[in-house]
């Protein structure tokens, strides 16, 4: 499963670093100057760079012709992004002279069903 979280502030971090070592005549790039030449506002900029605003893919294409990037170099890995899958806390119940293990909330829902019977 993909961390999309991690995956744009990933690509995020990677826009600021280009962005940031790239010289202008001026000086450093600005996120201001680069927004001017990718045609959005600075404020885009700086949430894509923090990873809080998705990078369309024709704006990631302008940025890397930009700092004349290859796109694949700058996305990154599906292993950096990948989520696994936690695995649920399992929970041992006794009930009936044996000890059930399980995740703790199909142990809750079996519990509560015992009791309904047991009260009936």
């Amino acid at each position: 499963m993909i961390n999309e979280a991690r995956l744009y502030q990933l690509l995020g971090e990677r826009i600021r670093k280009l962005r940031e070592g790239f010289e202008t005549p001026e000086g450093r790039m600005t996120q201001a100057g680069l927004a001017a030449m990718v045609d959005l506002e600075r404020t885009s900029i700086t949430n894509i760079e923090k990873g809080a605003q998705k990078v369309s893919l024709h704006v990631l294409y302008k940025i890397c012709e930009v700092f004349d990037a290859n796109v694949l170099d700058i996305l990154p890995r599906p292993a950096e992004v990948v989520q696994e899958k936690a695995l649920p806390e399992m929970t041992a119940l006794e009930f009936g002279g044996k000890t059930y293990v399980a995740p703790q909330k199909t142990l809750q829902k079996i519990a509560a069903i015992l009791e309904m019977k047991e009260q009936r």
